[in-house]
């Protein structure tokens, strides 16, 4: 499956595309205002001593006392997941021709793989969820929750160590989504998945964002056409630059990193809403950014929780980092999730 290639690619676009999703539910949700492989036990190798830490970052805005009354937003509290698919049939030749129909029947339900599809295992290149951005909008207690899991991350799936990314395509989307509930403890209500095409547009769809690069990145890669030069700070990013700051994965510690750097970007555009668009654009951005995602969000929907996004600026803001551990295994980069710790701490959130 051309290893190396393939790491890359997940490292490389793993968070790009879980952003497009989360730039998506951003739009999709706030339009108006707003790796792979099967790792078997005993595999793991070189356990590093990183472990992402329990930190709660609470955004408290003054907010006028009578905006305070929960009872005077319209909408209800709701889980989303926001996932980012790594597929690219524009840039790579060497998937297996029956990849879009794997897919589509992935996103329709329920869906797995029959045993000659697998045998292609390895082979082929494969995709992937990449990333998963999960997340709370409470409206009794104004708060807005967000966590994020890497595609690397270990599953145990049918007596097999496997990573997260690979079981949406290989058991299919209710399989995953029952999955997500399973590591954070939250049932999910709507969920959004974007592909890499669709990424960029729908950020400059919103607009860009102001973001703080979390230090210097440099990367070159002829083969991707991929060139990030970008200095540490506070700056506007066009979506252009907010997928570089996504797909850099030079970090020391690898997957934990990004997964701090989608946390952050999330709360970074789900606390501007107001800065984004109007009212009176919701329909129409919403319908302009749902080209090219798959999502259970309709129209409906998101009119009747419209209300409640539009408050998003005044909640407070919980960015939980998912606890656990990087580990390596036949090279690849694996996150090692510590559930239990993860679900009691987000309990009180539920």
């Amino acid at each position: 499956m051309l290893p190396s290639l393939r790491n890359f690619a997940i490292t490389f676009f793993v968070s790009l595309l879980i952003f497009g999703a989360l730039a998506y539910f951003l739009a999709d949700f706030a339009m108006a205002s707003f790796s792979s492989g099967f790792v078997k036990e005993g595999e793991t190798d070189q356990t590093e001593e990183t472990t992402a830490p329990e930190t709660q970052d609470v955004f408290n805005p003054f907010a006028p006392d009578d905006e305070n009354d929960a009872s005077t937003i319209q909408g209800s509290s709701f889980n989303f997941v926001l996932i980012g698919m790594d597929y690219q049939a524009d840039v790579f030749d060497d998937y297996d021709e029956e990849m879009p129909a794997y897919l589509a029947a992935a996103l329709s339900g329920v869906q797995e793989r029959g045993v000659s599809q697998l045998l292609t295992y390895g082979q082929k290149r494969d995709i992937s969820a990449d990333a998963v951005l999960v997340g709370r909008i409470d409206k009794e207690d104004r708060r807005l929750v967000l966590t994020a899991l890497s595609g690397n991350t270990r599953v145990f799936i049918d007596g097999v160590h496997t990573t997260l990314g690979t079981v949406l395509v290989d058991k299919g989307l209710s399989f995953f989504l029952d999955k997500i509930t399973a590591l954070t403890g939250f049932p999910i209500d709507y969920y959004a998945v974007v592909s890499i095409p669709a990424m960029e547009n729908v950020i400059d769809q919103l607009g860009g964002l102001s973001y703080k690069v979390p230090c210097d990145m440099e990367y070159e890669d002829p083969v991707e056409g991929l060139e990030i030069s970008l200095k540490a700070g506070t700056q506007w990013l066009s979506g252009k630059t907010a997928v570089q700051v996504l797909r850099y994965a030079g970090y020391e510690d690898r997957d934990i990193s990004r997964m701090d750097v989608l946390r952050d970007m999330a709360e970074a555009m789900m606390t501007s809403i107001p800065n984004i668009t109007t009212l009176s654009n919701a329909p129409t951005l919403y319908k302009t950014l749902k080209n090219g995602i798959t999502t259970n969000l309709s129209l409906a929907d998101f009119n009747d929780h419209l209300d409640l996004i539009f408050h998003l600026d005044s909640f407070s803001v919980v960015n939980y980092a998912y606890p656990g551990s990087m580990t390596t295994s036949d090279g690849d980069p694996i996150f090692v999730p510590d559930t239990e710790r993860a679900i009691a701490a987000l309990l009180q959130y539920r």
